[in-house]
């Protein structure tokens, strides 16, 4: 029955595309009779149900701006209304929720899923007749609804599909601009509920346009991105079956592997992805360790936990050459832990004792060297704090931020 009722209600489309694609024509010049000539074969093709129903809109009465406005956008506001109301639930249905409780449809998965498919289909006619509307007041947010349904729901989005579908994003946002500018912030809770729907919905969409990817089963879950603009945390926040999908995707990308390798230093444990396997996927793994680390402040960012998760990771692997120790911020390398919880890691005992050696005075030099838990000081360099107690000359200043 849920199959018949959705096949139903979709077949009331293509009635309003061809309502479209007439009042379109009449808009573009044609007079009603001069449409109907264009359009003879469709109609001819249809019920005299649709019949009816199309010569509705061409009396001269319904030739007014306003209501070609209306028609123009018949097709379009078809999937809008459907996508948020009667198919809301069938698109996503984790939200049909009952007193809190979520519900789950009697109708197999697999149908639901395939339902979502035909409506996504849909949608992609729809996105062949949008064109941006300059002159409407409500165009902030109801067209992004149901785009998002036709990307995560269309097994296969092509390229041109998704160049319509950042059509649709910029003007959103061309209209948000126009509405901070023209308004200031949003007058009411109402106005600001919807901009951040707004917002929200972009960023979901952003990414399924940028990184485009096979369709998992029933959703397309798996998108990250433009990997030209993805930063270490959203790959932190992924899931690790995404994660190594993404990377598989864009193979070769030695910025994309370096920031996957500086998510670990947010979320050092996964199931099976190791540190190592993500460094295996560059072209130059251990010259872009000292190039992370080096630049660390400029790259990661962030508190301690950051710098000691990353200076953590460094001593943890099989070997952790002086090169790559040096440059290790000197707080995190210092107080990172060896075997026992109260000693120092044996490699950074090891370093330090090597280059102060016997020397009282550069021991008592490093002691009260300018490195600290936050701020600026926390990033001064292992070797850079050593060698100028050694040297007995001023401490460096801090590396760089970004």
């Amino acid at each position: 029955m849920l199959e018949e009722v959705a096949a139903h209600d979709l077949e009331s489309f293509e009635r309003a595309v061809l309502v479209t694609r007439v009042s379109r024509s009449c808009r573009d010049g044609l007079t009603p009779t001069q449409a109907r000539e264009r359009y003879a074969d469709a109609l001819a093709a249809a019920s005299q149900e649709e019949r009816d129903y199309v010569e509705r809109f061409l009396d001269e009465e319904m030739q007014s701006e306003s209501i070609q406005t209306v028609l123009c956008r018949l097709a379009v506001g078809w999937v809008e209304r459907a996508g948020s109301q009667t198919w809301r639930f069938l698109l996503n249905p984790g939200e049909a929720r009952r007193y809190g409780r979520p519900r789950e449809w009697l109708a197999s998965q697999e149908l639901v899923a395939a339902l979502a498919t035909r409506f996504a289909s849909i949608c992609l006619s729809a996105l062949t007749l949008w064109e941006p509307e300059p002159a409407s007041r409500y165009r902030v947010v109801r067209d992004l609804g149901w785009l998002h349904a036709l990307l995560v729901h269309l097994p296969e989005v092509t390229e041109e599909t998704r160049q319509r579908a950042r059509l649709v994003v910029e003007d959103t946002k061309r209209s948000l601009a126009t509405r901070s500018s023209t308004y200031g912030h949003p007058s009411s809770h109402s106005a600001w509920e919807e901009n951040q729907r707004a917002e929200k919905l972009m960023a979901t969409i952003l990414p399924l346009v940028t990184d485009p990817v096979p369709a998992l089963p029933g959703r397309r879950t798996a998108s990250l991105g433009d990997p030209q603009s993805i930063r270490f945390r959203q790959l932190a926040d992924a899931d690790e079956a995404v994660l190594v999908a993404y990377l598989d995707r864009h193979a070769g990308n030695d910025a994309l592997v370096e920031e996957a390798l500086l998510s670990f230093a947010a979320r050092p444990y996964r199931k099976s992805l190791t540190f190592d396997d993500v460094l295996a996927r560059h072209s130059a793994p251990e010259q872009t360790l000292l190039d992370l680390t080096l630049h660390l402040r400029r790259r990661l960012g962030g508190g301690p936990e950051l710098r000691g998760s990353w200076a953590e990771i460094m001593l943890a692997r099989p070997e952790c050459p002086p090169e790559l120790l040096r440059l290790l911020p000197a707080w995190s390398a210092v107080k990172a832990r060896g075997p026992r919880y109260d000693t120092t890691h044996p490699a950074v005992a090891a370093y330090v004792s090597e280059v102060l050696g016997d020397s009282d005075a550069a021991w008592q030099r490093f002691a009260a060297s300018p490195m600290s838990h936050a701020g600026p000081g926390a990033w001064h360099r292992l070797g850079d704090l050593l060698g100028a107690a050694v040297d007995g000359v001023a401490w460096p200043a801090p590396p760089p931020g970004r």
